[in-house]
């Protein structure tokens, strides 16, 4: 099979009795091995062995279904209590009761997505030849992009030029050509993507604006979903100061058919900037804002509350920016709303912890934070060194030098689990435990539940229940862990996905999904400290 498909896979698994039943996960096709110090799993057909030492767990070998299978690159490390049915403990024991009947949002195929600085179109990188990148981003389904962030407002439209040289670094141009604009197309096209594109707003030149958003709709309309005027503007002004300016750039820019996106203010703006915006661009653009942007992010880099604590917990700060967006876009009637550029810390993030599990796992429930308020998407921050200052990116999911990807790092992995959790409506939770930061998820994705199981604990395990209400016939489970596990700090190189880490090119050879024990309604599943697991109920 060639490792670029993105199929879906049936995995073959073992369950009581000798009954093989199939389970569809989707996931990236590979030799089912995992490199880099992940932990095997355990299914039917054949020994799955790593280069450097072998892959073992306490009650089986590490087998995956479809024959014998290797993987340079590391030792998957030995992990006592990993069996057939996965993980075992003695947990904190949770029930996580699931409600069918009560949907709180619909989770679609672009709803994660990435926000780059304006620079990032001019670096040679989002192109259709980066078959990296491509191949990050269809492992992911269909992403949304959003170029803009700070950078937007030191970027200008230069009209006819080339197309950046591909890959290329700094210095980073803030000249915007039409070539450019072209490579983010093939790579828009390439991707099956779809972009929020950002101008320049604080410089005042409507015509250039204007001029830069007529070539981009009439080069690839069907890929972008609007325009963003400016980024962050509650940094320089009120909305009450700007709100003729802006209008003139919205006059201009809905002239050439493109929709408009906004405002993107900052974290602490909603309520002052956000609202009034939406209540007045609304009014006198009907049906023309097309998505209610917004920023937050937990803390500022290098500050005593950019911390793993502070990312263990989903706090009120954030869920009243996302309940204030929610009710402000259904008081205006606005089509969708989007929180555009996120992350964990502002200022490009902090070494060894943004860049560490404990953002992966964070972002798992910012997710679906968002989700349950009927949020279409979360575009989480990140660009390369050299652009929006000198300041280092730790915070990326995709770590770029020079154009080029060089590392897949620890957030990739929560999008990752939180993509193979599927589409479709995502159904009310409740969970009875005395656990400390453990949450749970629920999707109705196609004919299965999935349930995601959140321990951003530490230092304990949780024996979870799930009563899904109704007979359960089979139910299987893939773990996102780092090594060594029960660390929350662990960084790339050290955290997998179902036993696999995903390669700069997008490959992820993920193994079988773990068998779990099912009792008339119910699964149980163990969750290790510093874990989530992507649980599978067919019912």
């Amino acid at each position: 099979m060639n490792s670029r498909s993105r199929s879906s896979t049936v995995f073959l698994y073992r369950l009581a009795g000798s009954v093989l039943l199939g389970a569809a996960f989707t996931a990236g096709c590979g030799s089912g091995a995992s490199p880099g110090g992940a932990t095997g799993g355990n299914g039917t057909g054949g020994n799955a062995t790593t280069a450097g030492g072998t892959s073992g767990a306490a009650g089986g070998t590490t087998t995956s279904a479809g024959g014998s299978s290797t993987s340079a690159g590391g030792t998957s490390a030995a992990t006592t209590g990993w069996g057939p049915g996965g993980p075992t403990g003695t947990g904190t024991p949770a029930t996580v009761t699931v409600d069918p009947s009560t949907t709180l949002g619909t989770i679609g195929a672009d709803f994660t997505g990435f926000s780059y600085e304006k620079t990032h179109i001019m670096n040679g990188s989002l192109t259709s030849n980066n078959t990296n990148m491509i191949g990050l981003y269809k492992l992911l389904g269909s992403p949304m992009v959003r170029v803009g962030a700070n950078d937007v407002e030191r970027c200008t439209w230069a009209g006819t030029g080339p197309a950046p040289s591909q890959p290329n670094g700094q210095p980073f141009t803030t000249k915007i050509t039409t070539g450019g604009v072209d490579q983010l197309c093939g790579f828009l096209a390439a991707t099956g993507s779809k972009a929020i594109y950002g101008v320049n707003f604080q410089l005042g030149n409507v015509t250039l604006s204007s001029e830069e958003t007529a070539y981009v709709m009439s080069t690839c309309p069907s890929s972008i979903v609007g325009i963003e005027i400016g980024n962050e503007p509650d940094k320089f002004d009120t909305w009450a100061n700007q709100t003729t300016s802006y209008e003139s750039f919205a006059d201009a820019i809905t002239a050439t058919g493109a929709l408009l996106v906004g405002p993107a203010c900052t974290t602490k703006a909603d309520v002052t900037y956000a609202v009034p915006f939406a209540n007045t661009i609304t009014a006198q653009y009907p049906g023309s804002l097309t998505l209610f942007s917004q920023h937050s992010y937990v803390a500022a880099a290098n500050t005593s509350n950019c911390s793993v604590p502070n990312l263990q917990i989903t706090t009120t700060t954030l869920t009243n920016i996302f309940d204030t967006i929610q009710a402000a876009a259904i008081q205006d009637n606005i089509s969708g709303w989007r929180m555009d550029e996120n992350n964990t810390c502002s200022g490009h993030g902090q070494q060894g912890v943004s860049d560490t599990l404990i953002s992966a796992l964070w972002a798992i429930d910012y997710m679906f934070e968002a989700a349950k308020r009927g949020f279409s998407g979360v575009n989480f921050h990140g660009s390369e060194n050299g652009m929006d200052g000198t300041v280092p990116f730790y915070y990326e999911p995709v770590k770029e030098s020079g154009g080029v990807v060089v590392q897949v790092q620890p957030e990739y992995y929560g999008m990752l689990l939180f993509t193979q959790a599927g589409t479709g409506p995502m159904i009310s939770t409740t969970v009875t435990t005395s656990a400390q930061f453990f949450t749970a998820w629920a999707i109705q994705a196609g004919g299965s539940t999935s349930v995601v199981l959140n321990n951003r604990n530490a230092s304990s395990g949780v024996s979870a229940t799930v009563d899904l209400g109704s007979a359960v016939s089979s139910a299987s489970a893939i773990y996102l862990a780092g090594t060594p596990a029960g660390n929350l700090t662990v960084g790339a190189g050290n955290v997998a996905l179902a036993g696999a880490q995903v390669s700069v090119a997008g490959d992820w050879p993920s193994n079988a999904p773990y068998t779990q024990t099912v009792s008339g309604n119910t699964v149980s599943v163990y969750v290790p400290a510093a874990s989530a697991a992507l649980v599978r109920v067919l019912q």
